[in-house]
């Protein structure tokens, strides 16, 4: 998994100074008086405006720029002081993040008018990502989902390039909308829970704009993706499997079919029958039925801040498995991408309607443990999946063949 893009936003935002004064008209010699304000961003001032705050002069503290005095009058005209501040701060800030570059005149205007301003997604985007990057560890997401989100951005900003919307605001995401970016998802094409896990973003970006009153109401919230049937995997059968391992191939396939048949058999991924292989009694465990293989994942080593318990690997050692592990320290060395390739040929031999990969050899072997009796508690960990509920829809297909095979045990039991 490459580590996650930190490409964003393309440039740093300049810097910019605000200063916000409170002072009475010099005009005026009222004695309970109107206090204006005077603000200047980057040495531009604009004239004085009205804060809507009224004081007696004798309470007012130039200096410190604060009524002073014990009175309730007097702590309540601060908060208020101190809320107008932060509202001018709020509208910089919102400036920028609708692709505006910030001025008296434009803080002024939208201050004294209360106009809302339009806050660009990708702009909200962009301070989400960086957010979710300075969460301290170990609270911090893991390199993959960071990686997953960056993937988002750049999938939403190639969305908008396309449709030469760059601009396009958060108020203007309509249920509509999302339809049809979903769609671009599927049609580029992406499976659906990807294209589901990226309009989910979306939904968590709407929701932070309201939680920062950025957005009055999250349009998103009564909509939800139409339910899709769960996803088929795609394994060898039991008899395909046999026609496999019984295909007569010329020496460069037969090695690659020795390694398909160990994950098929083991449900290692291909870099780790490689661990395997090189190396048997590091992860060969003796029971006193048995032998078992118990191997860490290397897919998550790289990914989590902390190795997961979910993905240590405990795999019953099969009859098959271990008399190809006596022959594989003969095997040549071969890459993944040579084995992909080469199964492609094999694929075609067994006359598969689906493409047979390391990964389908992964997913045979989850089928093989349940059809020949494992519980799904333990086919999870022996793949070492972090859901049963993953496991359980992927593997649904399975289910009646499940039933058929204990009928058969049962009534062969009832008849001996």
């Amino acid at each position: 998994m490459p580590p996650p893009s930190r490409d964003f936003p393309s440039s740093p935002p300049r810097r910019v100074s605000l200063n916000l004064t409170f002072a009475f008209h010099q005009s005026s010699a009222l004695e309970y008086d109107e206090l204006h304000c005077q603000l200047v961003i980057d040495d531009q001032a604009v004239p004085c405006y009205g804060s809507g705050i009224y004081l007696l002069r004798s309470l007012w503290n130039t200096a410190r720029q604060q009524a002073q005095g014990p009175t309730r009058e007097a702590r309540l005209v601060n908060q208020y002081l101190s809320d107008i501040r932060a509202d001018h701060w709020g509208i910089l800030l919102n400036l920028r993040r609708s692709g505006r570059v910030p001025t008296a005149t434009l803080i002024r205007h939208y201050w004294c008018s209360g106009e809302a301003l339009s806050i660009r997604l990708l702009f909200l985007f962009e301070e989400y990502l960086t957010q979710l990057n300075q969460v301290p560890l170990p609270e911090r997401m893991t390199q993959s989902t960071l990686y997953k989100w960056n993937r988002g951005y750049h999938l939403l900003k190639d969305y908008l390039d396309r449709k030469q919307n760059q601009d396009f605001a958060i108020n203007q995401v309509t249920i509509g909308w999302g339809k049809s970016y979903y769609q671009w998802l599927r049609q580029r094409p992406l499976s659906v829970d990807s294209a589901s896990r990226y309009i989910g973003q979306l939904r968590e970006l709407l929701k932070y704009a309201v939680e920062h009153e950025l957005l009055s109401h999250n349009k998103w919230k009564e909509w939800h993706l139409t339910a899709q049937p769960a996803k088929i995997v795609q394994c060898l059968s039991p008899t395909q499997l046999r026609q496999l391992e019984e295909l007569s191939l010329p020496d460069q396939l037969d090695t690659v079919r020795k390694w398909a048949l160990l994950s098929c058999y083991t449900g290692l991924d291909f870099k780790d029958a490689v661990r395997l292989v090189s190396s048997p009694a590091d992860y060969l465990v003796q029971l006193p039925i048995g032998e078992k293989i118990v191997i860490r994942r290397q897919k998550f080593q790289s990914v989590h801040q902390a190795p997961p318990d979910w993905g240590v690997s405990h795999i019953p050692l099969l009859p098959e498995a271990r008399q190809l592990l006596e022959q594989a320290q003969q095997w040549p060395a071969v890459t993944i991408q040579r084995v992909n390739r080469n199964l492609e040929a094999i694929e075609q031999q067994l006359g598969l309607h689906f493409r047979l990969t390391t990964k389908i050899c992964r997913k045979t072997a989850g089928a093989l443990f349940l059809l020949r009796g494992y519980r799904t508690e333990a086919v999870q960990k022996i793949l070492g999946i972090q859901h049963l509920r993953t496991l359980e829809r992927n593997y649904l297909h399975l289910y009646n063949e499940l039933v058929d095979e204990n009928i058969q045990r049962v009534e062969s039991r009832n008849r001996t």
